[in-house]
């Protein structure tokens, strides 16, 4: 709903601009806004990428940071950028991700 994207961000302006950029077109970090993903694009994995963090890569995990509700703002607003293609966004990285039939909105 429009409160939780509202929501996510605030968290997203707080927490992410720095590695992934004001329009989710990355950075240090990934490029949010095109269907390549590096650890999975479902809208659980992103929960559990932001739940776990990848140490490797410099993302912290931010279950000590954020609550669960907030994660879930987080993901609704993030989910936002898909296809917006922002000027100077970082190049595609990770695998093609292809929403399955049982992520997709039912019809109206």
């Amino acid at each position: 709903d429009a409160k939780s994207v509202e929501t996510g961000g605030k968290i997203y302006a707080k927490n992410c601009v720095a590695c992934h950029g004001d329009k989710g077109q990355g950075g240090v970090g990934p490029n949010l806004t095109d269907e390549f993903w590096l650890h999975g694009g479902s809208t659980k994995d992103v929960f559990h990428t932001l739940m776990e963090g990848v140490p490797e890569k410099g993302m912290i995990s931010w279950k000590k940071t954020l609550n669960p509700i907030q994660l879930q703002h987080l993901v609704s607003f993030l989910s936002r950028f898909q296809g917006t293609n922002p000027d100077n966004a970082k190049a595609p990285q990770g695998d093609k991700y292809v929403v399955a039939a049982l992520e997709k909105p039912a019809a109206k």
